[in-house]
């Protein structure tokens, strides 16, 4: 099963995000939670990506052009959907209304998806002193690496339908495997792992603090 591998840090918190384009597998579920139980004991926070929504709204701006703010919250919107489809797969997740508690309490052992909406268009702008910008630069990506700073995650996760063709950033970034800003939400946070949730063959890819 593609995770195997085990990060030799100790994770005690660590930030999911489960790519749009996975919700298509008929046994995702099943995949993830696999996925997850050969993972280090923690506590997992969820971030859906917006999948075949989000590529609706890239597909309407092509025809006609939107503003990048506008097209930056529907695709919020698109990931909020996502988000409910994804709690229907995985009842056993609690829905976050707020990370407000993880910030004041130690990590428990849970797995907890959280809503995407209430996360940027109210905590982020409250808590980060720049908030992520309202751009086609910023995709759930950049979402779930945010999310790892303001919780404290000693990683973040991103289970993708292919493998990283790189163990940099920058080239993730140039070749358009993670969106641009994700190389700056990511500062701080310890560790970025990537994984291919569709090949269970694959190897993770791991890039550490000094890397990011």
């Amino acid at each position: 099963m593609s995770g195997n591998v085990r990060p030799e840090r100790k994770i005690t918190r660590r930030v999911v995000k489960l790519g749009g384009s996975l919700l298509t597998m008929p046994d995702l579920a099943e995949r993830f939670r696999a996925w997850l139980n050969v993972q280090p004991s923690a506590e997992t926070l969820l971030i859906a990506g917006g999948g075949e929504l989000a590529d609706a709204v890239r597909e309407t701006n092509r025809l006609r052009p939107l503003a990048d703010s506008q097209a930056h919250w529907l695709c919020i919107r698109a990931m909020q959907l996502q988000t409910e489809m994804l709690a229907a797969l995985l009842p056993e997740a609690e829905m976050l209304l707020s990370i407000a508690p993880l910030r004041d309490s130690l990590p428990q052992t849970r797995l907890a998806i959280v809503d995407p909406w209430r996360f940027v268009h109210e905590e982020d702008q409250r808590l980060s002193a720049t908030p992520l910008p309202e751009s086609w630069d910023v995709t759930s990506d950049s979402i779930a690496a945010r999310l790892a700073q303001l919780t404290g995650a000693d990683e973040v996760v991103l289970l993708k339908s292919a493998s990283a063709p790189a163990a940099d950033l920058q080239e993730l970034g140039a070749a358009g495997f993670v969106d641009r800003f994700f190389m700056r939400a990511a500062i701080g946070v310890p560790q970025v792992r990537f994984v291919n949730l569709r090949d269970e063959s694959a190897r993770d890819v791991v890039i550490v603090a000094n890397q990011v």
